[in-house]
């Protein structure tokens, strides 16, 4: 018969950062005004893709609305 060890892992919870509306709306306005995605992301510490993602909500909304 074949035992298996079991291990105990504990896992650590991180928490997503909460960004408000207001700096999302300026954060893609830097890029709307010609910054890039990496250098405004770095500017305002997020991650790149957390940016893009604003930035590509935000141009679908417009979209939308025309």
């Amino acid at each position: 018969m074949i035992q298996f060890k079991q291990e105990e892992t504990q896992m650590t919870k991180t928490t997503r950062a909460r960004y408000t509306l207001e700096f999302k709306q300026e954060a893609v306005r830097l890029v709307e005004g010609g910054q890039s995605i990496a250098a405004a992301a770095r500017t305002l510490g997020v991650v790149d893709q957390t940016l893009f993602n604003w930035v590509k909500s935000q141009r679908a909304r417009q979209a939308h609305r025309r």
